[in-house]
């Protein structure tokens, strides 16, 4: 039997990836504004209760 090949990342589907350095941590941007504000919005409403 063939050995099998472990994955390395997007690069062994043929995928190439473009890092934009100024989207990091530290730029503020926010890539998905809705996702963002329907996560806000799920968060408020959760009640947590201590046992």
């Amino acid at each position: 039997m063939k050995p099998k090949d472990k994955l390395k990342g997007a690069s062994k589907f043929g995928v190439k990836i473009n890092r934009d350095s100024s989207l990091n941590h530290t730029s503020k941007t926010v890539l998905f504004p809705k996702k963002l504000e329907l996560a806000n919005k799920v968060v408020a409403n959760l009640k947590w209760k201590a046992d």
